[in-house]
């Protein structure tokens, strides 16, 4: 892989979040050729700069990242939901505003959750909640704060004697064993609904779950069955051969690219172990490929050129090189490599530290 400016990754990264709105890292990554793991490392440099943004919310494991702007272009990605808080967002969605108290617990829970696309305001000393596109500006009530309702005391009903006489008539004929089984019928039918509803909530977050997985399947099953197709229109023999060469030119380039990117990460997974156990901080990724990456890294207060070579002897050119990239950018540098440098090498740079200066004798 060729060396890559960090500048100009970060600018087609700002590009692509742009043009296509709010993004998933795997995608990025597919766009521009590099491996997830350099991706993020970009992403979370752009979000300390405050150049982009990130997503409450979470495909999988991962978090949306768009441009400040695009927040109502996050409502595509509700599908990916869970139940309630997908039906707090449909409900607030449609009203725009909703009081908080007039909420069920479920729904309560769910609003604070949805934080891309619910808003928490006070009015009257009571909880509302606006929606991502409404403003809050645009709210009007009529509720008046607690302390503004004033109590009026209640007035005791006086019955005559008929009403009485029909009162009494009425608890003679209760039959306190009967409402007792009421009751408890009543309660037992309660809890009969309740386990009814939370099987059916189950029963919809395993089927969403299952279309979320199934969806790459169908897409599979789609290009598998175009591919039979094709295959069936085209010749038999000569056809079949130029196409099975093709698909066997493919899988090696794939393996290869996916043999590259996985050493790549893994190169870059030892260097960040590495400067992790030194608590050394990574400020800036000035430059990367496969065999050796440039990193701007704070040690000890003081910024320095990190220069990692992945291989296990470092040839004097190396050092050579290093300096000449360091100097470029007025740091000293630090140089990690594999392995252990050579004997040979180890002499020349420790009869370097004391050498003053070296001069020419005038013939």
């Amino acid at each position: 892989m060729p060396t890559q400016d960090a500048s100009k990754i970060r600018e087609r990264i700002l590009s692509i979040l742009r043009m296509k709105g709010p993004t998933l890292p795997v995608y990025i990554s597919q766009e521009i050729g590099i491996s997830m793991l350099f991706v993020s490392a970009f992403l979370s440099e752009l979000l300390s700069d405050k150049l982009i943004k990130m997503s409450h919310m979470r495909v999988g494991n991962s978090p949306i990242y768009y441009v400040a702007g695009q927040e109502p272009q996050l409502e595509k990605f509700s599908t990916y939901l869970k139940s309630k808080e997908k039906e707090a967002f449909l409900l607030i969605q449609e009203k725009k505003f909703l009081r908080d108290s007039e909420q069920p617990p479920a729904i309560r829970v769910a609003l604070r959750e949805i934080k891309d696309f619910a808003f928490p305001f006070r009015r009257a000393n009571e909880t509302f909640w606006r929606y991502l596109t409404a403003k809050e500006s645009e709210f009007k009530t009529d509720v008046k704060s607690i302390e503004e309702h004033q109590y009026v005391e209640p007035k005791p009903r006086t019955y005559d004697q008929r009403e009485r006489e029909l009162g009494e008539k009425l608890v003679k004929d209760i039959n306190i064993e009967d409402i007792e089984k009421i009751r408890k019928e009543k309660e037992e039918l309660e809890k009969k609904k309740k386990v009814e509803q939370e099987e059916i909530e189950e029963e919809i977050e395993e089927t969403e779950e299952k279309e979320v997985e199934e969806k790459p399947r169908v897409f599979e099953e789609k290009e598998e069955k175009e591919d039979t197709i094709k295959e069936k229109k085209k010749d038999k023999i000569s056809k079949e051969e130029k196409q099975k060469a093709k698909d066997k030119s493919k899988t090696q380039k794939t393996s290869k690219k996916k043999a590259i990117q996985k050493q790549d990460d893994k190169f870059f997974d030892k260097i960040k172990e590495f400067l992790s156990k030194e608590t050394i901080e990574i400020l800036n990724i000035e430059s990367f490929n496969k065999n050796e990456i440039h990193l701007r890294i704070k040690a000890d207060g003081e910024e320095k050129l990190l220069v990692a070579y992945n291989k296990k002897k470092i040839l004097d050119t190396d050092i050579i090189n290093a300096n000449k990239k360091a100097s470029q950018l007025k740091l000293k540098y630090v140089i990690l490599s594999m392995g252990e440098p050579s004997k040979k090498l180890s002499n020349l740079i420790e009869a370097a530290q004391n050498l003053d200066k070296v001069e020419k004798i005038e013939k």
